[in-house]
């Protein structure tokens, strides 16, 4: 289904440097911003959210001094309200809020974290206000080689997903949960290729209905309570909470592999042993950073293998 958008809104922001437009909304690693179906062309991103049940498209740009405008393309005119849900979702998406001066300033005292915010000064770690895009990105990563995550994604994204024309490009937004709750999970196993996922997929789009909740309510609750807030969700254990929340390092099979040789300088023999050792050992290093430090590391292993060995990118 494809939904024309032609009413325009325009926004305008200014994020405090150290600020990397281009770093922020196009990751080094291909992390996207707000869905897989985003564009990144010539400085400029091409995104969409479901903002509620309204689709937006949105084309975003920086003129380099921090300031970064937005042009929202919606079927009809939006609301003061939903302006200003607007512009406080695509500023938390940008980061404007991370004390990032904070961070570096501790990076200083950690050699690899010196490296890295050398290597990529100015990303902010943020994405867009969209919860269920992440609970999708999350379900599909668990026990799967990336590409094969990527396969799942992509089916959910060309059957269910919503095609938004604007501005002469399309984007495909992500599915709302209210639709994926109506399918039958036979379908979502057959045609997304989702296996087991299909149960945990439905079952949190159903939760989600019945419970709607966004990554701006999240941020402002206390760790411990977002934490049990998105752990509520089916399909949504601690690992996939910290891609969620973006607060921790969500620590995994494959990065434990990658944490273990930076920090340790040694490949773990049995790495799903280890994860609870590293993720201790991340948070006496790094403590509130671990999330910033995370990300930053992995948006930067190319770099990183120069110096270290990763096994894993070998």
């Amino acid at each position: 289904m494809t939904q024309q958008l032609a009413k325009s809104t325009n926004l305008e922001t200014r994020i405090e440097t150290p600020f990397d437009f281009a770093l922020t909304v196009a990751k080094p690693a291909g992390w996207y911003w707000s869905t897989p179906g985003e564009m990144f062309e010539d400085g400029t991103l091409w995104a969409a959210l479901n903002l509620g049940a309204t689709p937006v498209g949105l084309k975003l740009s920086s003129d380099g001094d921090g300031f970064v405008r937005a042009v929202a393309y919606t079927a009809s005119a939006l609301s003061r309200s939903k302006r200003e849900r607007l512009l406080a979702a695509i500023e938390n998406g940008l980061g404007k809020d991370t004390d990032i001066g904070a961070f570096y300033t501790f990076a200083e005292k950690d050699p690899i974290l010196t490296r890295v915010v050398r290597d990529l000064h100015g990303m902010r770690v943020g994405r867009l206000d969209d919860l269920f895009g992440r609970v999708i990105l999350t379900i599909t990563l668990q026990m799967a080689q990336l590409p094969r995550s990527q396969r799942m994604m992509g089916d959910v994204l060309e059957h269910y997903g919503t095609v938004l024309e604007f501005d002469g490009r399309q984007v495909v937004i992500w599915p709302t949960p209210a639709k994926i709750a109506r399918l039958d999970q036979a379908e979502l196993r057959s045609r997304a290729n989702l296996g087991y996922r299909a149960k945990l997929l439905s079952g949190a789009a159903r939760y989600l209905v019945e419970n709607p909740m966004s990554i701006l309510e999240l941020d402002e609750l206390p760790d411990e309570e977002a934490l049990k807030q998105v752990r509520a969700i089916p399909g949504v254990g601690q690992y996939s909470a910290g891609i969620v929340l973006g607060r921790y390092a969500p620590i995994d099979a494959w990065s434990v592999i990658v944490m273990s040789e930076l920090l340790l300088g040694r490949t773990p023999v049995k790495p799903r042993e280890e994860i609870g050792k590293i993720n201790k050992l991340i948070d006496r290093r790094w403590g509130r950073f671990s999330w910033l430090a995370f990300a930053y590391i992995l948006n930067d292993l190319e770099n990183l293998q120069a110096d270290y060995n990763l096994t894993r990118l070998s």
